[in-house]
């Protein structure tokens, strides 16, 4: 289920990842915030998508129990406008790397919760020294 709701962030189509939460489900995103149902985690999605239309979520790892799944990932994407790094960097694709908490509650996610570096796409793309 995580691999498919996965390949729904990955889709380009901010309705696909609907069917994998509840209606009420949560989106806690360390650098976006907190998204509470469907239509504000799809909001939040969406406009990232205005930006992004071409990201990957990719899941490398996936560690369980009997609440849930946490998963290792890389986020990657085109920079498709000027914003937020400069006209020099159109075209170039960045990444970043991440884990994510996941709560399954009658098969589809009650809470996500998703851990990740706000500079790392600025990182490697050179804009930013660091790790």
């Amino acid at each position: 289920m995580v691999e498919q709701l996965f390949a729904a962030w990955s889709s380009g189509d901010p309705d696909a990842p609907a069917a994998f939460f509840h209606a009420d489900g949560v989106l806690r995103d360390i650098v976006g915030g907190e998204h509470i149902g469907w239509p504000a985690i799809r909001a939040f999605f969406g406009a990232g998508l205005l930006h992004w239309p071409d990201l990957v979520l990719a899941p490398a790892e996936f560690w369980t129990n009997e609440r849930g799944v946490s998963v290792r990932w890389t986020m990657s994407a085109t920079v498709n406008d000027a914003r937020p790094f400069g006209p020099e960097h159109v075209g170039r694709s960045w990444s970043s790397e991440g884990m994510s908490w996941i709560v399954v509650e009658d098969g589809k996610v009650r809470l996500e919760v998703d851990y990740h570096d706000s500079a790392a796409s600025a990182k490697s793309l050179g804009v930013v020294r660091g790790r």
